[in-house]
């Protein structure tokens, strides 16, 4: 759910993802529509799942969306492919999958500790291991807050030194790109002019919002011909099972239209 105290951290995110979009199409930054806690324990990941997968349910029901870009890492990006018919992806499989063209051995930086196993755990899952460099996934210290990422948004310098710690090293070890693991930090960096680790400036600092755009509306386009996720590999409820899907999912989000933020105003 959008904390009103981020109020300016959605805004500012709302207009950079559609600065992004670049007129291309029209983008919306909507919250899940109940709060879980985040991802940084299991029982709060397995209920942001949940609630991820219900948001996404009730809005391609409604007609709201013809694509989603779930911005989290840690995110059921298959489950709710399988779960909708339109194009979908997230920070993760978007950063795994330009990573296997762009970069030997990239590597991710993210915000806490607890997050690690769960981000290398994805990466595993979707092929990067032998693109990712071994460790795949640092984090820096002390791990941040949702406080400290509302004050980078008009002054990133703090996160940006403690990111770029770990980013070092991972350049250090082998790493060819760095990608930030963190969707609220890597459009922040990106907007700062943040783009590059600072003891090498060949080594880019990449914002994964911005590779997932690029690969929602690569999906579009291959929806457009008639390429879409395979029957067997994604397969989808139908029957009482989708009866069940959206009753539950109602009553999972049932304030959810009140949780959409602002919309954003193509670039």
């Amino acid at each position: 759910m959008g904390d009103p105290a981020l109020g300016g951290l959605w805004d500012f995110l709302g207009e950079r993802i559609a600065r992004l979009a670049a007129g291309r199409v029209r983008t919306r930054l909507v919250h899940a529509g109940a709060d879980a806690g985040g991802i940084r324990t299991p029982a709060n990941r397995l209920l942001s799942d949940a609630v991820l997968l219900a948001r996404a349910v009730t809005l391609e029901e409604a007609g709201d969306a013809d694509a989603f870009v779930i911005g989290c890492w840690g995110a059921p990006t298959a489950v709710v492919r399988a779960a909708v018919p339109v194009p979908v992806t997230g920070l993760a499989e978007a950063s795994v999958r330009a990573m296997g063209s762009l970069a030997r051995r990239a590597a991710v930086v993210t915000v806490a500790d607890s997050l690690v196993p769960v981000f290398a755990d994805e990466i595993r899952g979707l092929g990067g291991a032998g693109v990712f460099a071994a460790p795949p996934v640092r984090a820096y210290r002390p791990e941040s807050a949702h406080l400290d990422v509302r004050r980078a948004v008009d002054d990133p310098t703090d996160l940006i030194e403690r990111f770029d710690v770990s980013a070092r090293i991972a350049v250090d070890e082998g790493a060819d790109a760095v990608v930030v693991g963190c969707g609220y930090l890597g459009a922040i960096f990106d907007a700062h002019g943040y783009r590059a680790v600072s003891t090498a400036a060949d080594v880019p600092v990449i914002d994964p919002n911005r590779l997932a755009l690029e690969h929602v509306l690569q999906l579009c386009h291959l929806a457009d011909v008639g390429i879409r996720p395979t029957d067997r590999g994604y397969p989808t409820a139908a029957g009482a099972r989708r009866a069940a899907l959206l009753h539950t999912s109602r009553r999972l989000v049932p304030d959810a239209a009140a949780s959409t933020s602002q919309e954003g105003t193509p670039a």
